[in-house]
């Protein structure tokens, strides 16, 4: 595995925590699942990106990119890979030719690069910084890029402003950029009408599907302090609230799409394995609508978007200016 560093050197002591938080998958689901992997999350979220429950973000994108050039794109570049699935989506389906992957977490690489091998993709992963990409070393050669993909990633990313300047410089002058991304409060600082919301939310289930798999019955939500956000991992949520704002000022934007997850994404956190059976379908439609229905109501700010955004033509204001 390669490994590069810009301007400045890799945080290795910021690597090693990332290691540990996100290098075993298992960690993840230890207490239980996640709202993601819910069939029915997953088809309302595709269907408020793309309009299809069946259409999901990333091939909204490409077809995107399908009415402007002709796919495969010769390279892509996949940020913040953790354990690899946009990469290996892009090559299952075949839309780039080369496909390179890059993470900080050594040891999530080492996840990515064995899942890779195991589906038969040839990607290639690169241990590296967003806060620093390696601009101009082997293999990230200014405008050398169709396609720049962030997913779950950018909220990572404390130098945001050097981050999209960077991806500009990799980006052909056709390229473009995706984004899938929290873009909520910084350190998940909720306001407190969303905390109420959640624990509204959780109320209404009975016991049985608020349990985790450790046998803890789940309740009583509130929002994490900044300390004990950065305990965990001192890159999380950093700056998202000004993933979007700053993107305005870099790229063209193509299309914005935000989405849910103000309430769910906490609220299912380790009981989604209490929604996979008839009995619970009820209940889980019901948290779907109530969570729409205050989204739609202006009482609750979408946490999640989808960008999809292009390099600056000429006539564009070029991208250290506001626009």
């Amino acid at each position: 595995m390669l490994n590069y560093h810009g301007s400045r050197e890799i945080d290795r002591l910021l690597a090693e925590q990332l290691d540990s938080v996100w290098g075993d998958p298992a960690t993840w689901v230890a207490n239980g699942l996640q709202w993601t992997h819910l069939p029915e999350v997953s088809a309302s979220m595709h269907a408020q990106v793309s309009g299809d429950p069946s259409v999901t973000p990333l091939e909204w994108f490409f077809s995107v990119v399908k009415t402007t050039q002709p796919t495969p794109v010769a390279r892509v570049l996949v940020l913040g890979c953790g354990q690899g699935h946009v990469e290996r989506q892009i090559a299952k389906y075949g839309w780039a030719r080369e496909i390179l992957a890059t993470d900080l977490s050594a040891k999530v690489l080492e996840v990515a690069r064995a899942n890779a091998v195991a589906a038969n993709a040839p990607i290639k992963y690169v241990q590296a910084d967003m806060n620093c990409l390696p601009v101009g070393h082997p293999g990230f050669e200014p405008g050398s890029f169709d396609v720049v993909l962030g997913v779950s990633c950018v909220h990572h990313c404390a130098d945001l402003e050097n981050l999209y300047a960077s991806i500009l410089k990799l980006l052909s002058p056709s390229g473009w950029l995706f984004l899938d991304e929290y873009v909520g409060p910084d350190r998940f600082q909720y306001p407190n009408n969303q905390v109420r919301f959640m624990n509204q939310l959780l109320d209404i289930l009975p016991e049985r599907l608020r349990k985790t798999r450790d046998g803890r019955i789940k309740g009583n939500l509130w929002r994490p302090s900044v300390e004990e956000v950065i305990e965990v991992d001192p890159s999380e949520a950093i700056r998202s609230f000004d993933i979007l704002p700053l993107l305005d000022r870099h790229f063209d934007i193509y299309e914005r799409r935000p989405y849910g997850g103000a309430l769910l994404r906490v609220v299912l956190a380790d009981i989604a394995q209490n929604f996979k059976d008839k009995a619970s379908e009820a209940y889980l439609h019901s948290l779907l609508q109530a969570e729409d229905d205050l989204f739609r109501a202006g009482r609750l700010q979408r946490d999640l978007a989808c960008v999809i955004a292009h390099v600056p033509t000429a006539a564009s204001a070029s991208p250290t200016e506001g626009r």
